[in-house]
């Protein structure tokens, strides 16, 4: 028999109040440029699992000053110890800088990956937000042939409003992405070679929409394709990833011990939970089981990590002997 435990690990999210009073930025008589000091909220995959934003990550941003454009997908990288506006075709930083005046309050819409993301910006009104909204064309987290890879990247989004201010601006990044691991124990010794994800979807197009008074999130998957994907083990930087494998040995008591199934699980985007397919071998060739019980959704920024306990049981046999049956009479014929 097999049974299956299922412990969740939720992140924790927030946002934090911005500052929306006026104000000249005049100090010392120079116009101050933008510049933004991120954080990373603490979810998903091991790099990223404090607060502390990575310092390689570039922040992709747009900005709309009373929902009319001020500046649309800019880059950002650190300068210092902020992130500023890099320009890409002069190959440098190239401040850019808040207004003078009193011209209000502006919002801020920003994400932020490694991967060859791409994204539309704006609400397409007239003027046009480009704060308001954005659609992000997240590519397939996977490596090639169905391999996940050490160097898988989350996707970070984050919105904030603000006047014009001398400070870097403090913005909260959010996990677009769901976590998910794996663990297993057993009772006999068993080779549990490879864990599959039926029918999930790896890449897709994820929305942040705040031209309401509360954003929303959501990711579409009608561009893109679910397929089985395995969860591997990355081996070390100079050998290719191979299929995990977790040999557990069947000594005394290890049902009581988790062995973790590879070394980071694998970022997805939110989406309804899938079946698990489990390969495993005893010794005389490998054997396939199906996990079809969870049920539910997958939620961005949530770590979801599953306990798998794999008891299996010896075929043995009760024999009794059925007592015989007395029969009498039995005629004879002369």
């Amino acid at each position: 028999m097999k049974k299956i435990y299922l412990s969740v690990l939720v992140a924790a999210v927030a946002v934090t109040a911005c500052d929306k009073s006026e104000t000249i930025n005049v100090e010392n008589g120079k116009q101050q440029e933008i510049a933004f000091s991120p954080i990373s909220m603490p979810a998903t995959k091991a790099p990223i699992a404090s607060t502390t934003f990575p310092d390689d990550n570039t922040i992709f941003v747009s900005a709309s000053n009373n929902k009319a454009e001020f500046f649309s997908g800019k880059t950002f990288k650190k300068s210092g110890a902020v992130w500023k506006n890099y320009d890409n075709g002069a190959g440098d930083f190239s401040p850019i800088y808040w207004p003078l005046g009193g011209t209000g309050s502006f919002d801020f819409l920003a994400y932020s990956t490694t991967l060859a993301a791409t994204a539309v910006w704006g609400d397409g009104g007239v003027p046009n937000d480009v704060a308001g909204k954005v659609v992000i064309t997240y590519p397939d987290n996977y490596g090639t042939a169905g391999v996940t890879t050490k160097t898988q990247d989350d996707l970070l989004y984050a919105t904030t409003s603000s006047s014009s201010r001398s400070t870097a601006l403090p913005i909260d990044f959010k996990h677009a992405l769901a976590w998910v691991n794996f663990m297993v124990k057993s009772n006999i010794p068993v080779n549990i070679t490879k864990i599959e994800l039926v029918n999930v979807y790896t890449d897709g197009k994820f929305t942040i929409d705040q031209t309401q008074n509360t954003p929303v999130t959501s990711w579409d998957f009608s561009a893109t394709t679910a397929g089985d994907k395995a969860i591997l083990n990355y081996v070390d930087e100079s050998t290719a990833n191979t299929e995990a494998g977790v040999n557990i040995d069947g000594t005394v008591k290890v049902i009581n011990t988790d062995y973790a199934f590879g070394d980071m699980g694998i970022l997805l985007p939110a989406q309804p939970i899938p079946n698990f397919k489990i390969t495993y071998d005893l010794g005389s060739g490998a054997l396939e089981y199906i996990v079809n019980q969870p049920r539910g959704t997958w939620e961005n920024g949530k770590k979801y990590t599953y306990k798998i306990a794999i008891t299996f049981n010896e075929i043995t046999l009760a024999p009794t002997v059925t007592i015989y049956d007395t029969v009498t009479g039995m005629p004879i014929n002369l």
